[in-house]
């Protein structure tokens, strides 16, 4: 567990980044370079116009990540969470000799919007790294209730279409670099790709799996975590969570995990920028809060009596409690607080005593997430 010596020389990813320039063939890759990585992918590398789309590029070097740095393209770069920490963070690793020469390729996106109900985002990059290791980064969802939807739905269905297409593009990146040995990663759903690709792979390519890092991804349920392939990796597993943590912990069972201290309440805590770092090392906790293992053991007991039909009606009406604020996001929501929740009374007023009860246990920890001064207690 990191050691703390003061709030002072406590800081986050962007920190660590700007801090720690030893190069990888120095210093190996550790949790806090895996979020800054997986968070890469998160960025609409889209808006560089295919220059990232090449294997040849991440092989020969030609396209670096201090490349990335295009400051025509920083609007639509960082229109994702927190824009101006994503444009902190780029710029940071732009400068630092720890990530300013990684070649970086591969970028591939798949956006398919033809089911409202389910539809697929995908998408992933791979980044070389001065010691030979090829990282794949999977990107997770954006901060719009479409995008929690998402999570939702991957963790009572399996596979969505995003899972196929991490197992393909873990597929293409074996091929395309033979031999080098391979890194996954993500945040959010990125983290539940990375895992659930590196579980499906044939031995061939789990023989070259060092690592797959899941920060704050969306569970598995107690098939998967016993079959044959996620056993194979289960040792080769890194899952992080936030104290408070609600999307890491939806399921009947998880991966083991490591609890990181945050700076941010209930729910927002999801967010990267507010997991603590000090040093080369996130600042850990014994467990997860009050708050969050009750939401969990709520959501456990509910969900070991569902059929699939019943969990994803459970998932439509969340999500229409949800849409209900008329908010596209948890910080418009927050933002508009004084409406928001009452919209939520008016909508669980409609349902059944049973929905009504249980909803209420799973929006709880939202709840005080939109309440001024709300507790990750």
């Amino acid at each position: 567990m990191a050691q703390t010596t003061g709030l002072l020389e406590r800081g986050n990813i962007c920190t660590y980044v700007e801090e720690n320039l030893e190069t990888f063939s120095e210093r190996p890759l550790c949790a806090p370079d895996s979020l800054v990585l997986s968070w890469f992918s998160n960025f609409r590398l889209e808006a560089l116009g295919g220059q990232l789309d090449s294997w040849e590029g991440a092989r020969d070097g030609a396209v670096r990540l201090r490349d990335v740095l295009r400051a025509e393209c920083f609007d639509a770069l960082f229109d994702v969470w927190d824009p101006a920490s994503c444009k902190r963070l780029l710029q940071a690793m732009a400068a630092s000799p720890r990530f300013r020469d990684i070649a970086v390729g591969g970028f591939a996106l798949d956006i398919d919007g033809a089911d409202p109900e389910h539809p697929k985002q995908f998408a992933a990059v791979t980044l070389l790294l001065d010691d030979g290791t090829a990282y794949l980064a999977f990107r997770g969802t954006d901060a719009t209730f479409v995008g929690w939807r998402e999570d939702f739905d991957m963790t009572f269905t399996r596979p969505v279409p995003a899972q196929r297409e991490a197992l393909a593009y873990l597929g293409r990146a074996a091929r395309e670099l033979p031999g080098v040995p391979l890194v996954l990663g993500g945040h959010s759903k990125g983290g539940n790709l990375a895992v659930y690709a590196a579980a499906e792979a044939g031995e061939e390519v789990q023989a070259r799996i060092v690592r797959v890092f899941s920060h704050d991804g969306p569970g598995f349920d107690a098939k998967f975590l016993a079959s044959a392939g996620f056993g194979a990796i289960a040792g080769r597993v890194d899952k992080t969570l936030p104290q408070s943590s609600v999307v890491g912990m939806m399921l009947e069972n998880q991966e083991d995990y490591s609890v990181v201290r945050s700076t941010s309440v209930g729910i927002f805590q999801h967010d990267p920028f507010s997991w603590v770092v000090d040093g080369q090392a996130f600042v850990e906790v014994e467990r997860l809060s009050a708050g969050a293992r009750h939401v969990d053991a709520a959501l456990n007991s509910w969900i070991a009596g569902r059929t699939p039909e019943e969990r994803d009606r459970f998932t439509a009406e969340l999500f229409g409690l949800l849409d209900s604020t008329r908010a596209q996001t948890m910080v418009e929501a927050r933002e508009q607080w004084r409406t928001s929740l009452p919209a939520m009374a008016s909508r669980l007023a409609d349902m059944d005593e049973e929905t009504r009860r249980f909803m209420l246990e799973t929006v709880a920890a939202l709840v005080r997430g939109l309440l001024p001064g709300g507790s990750s207690e």
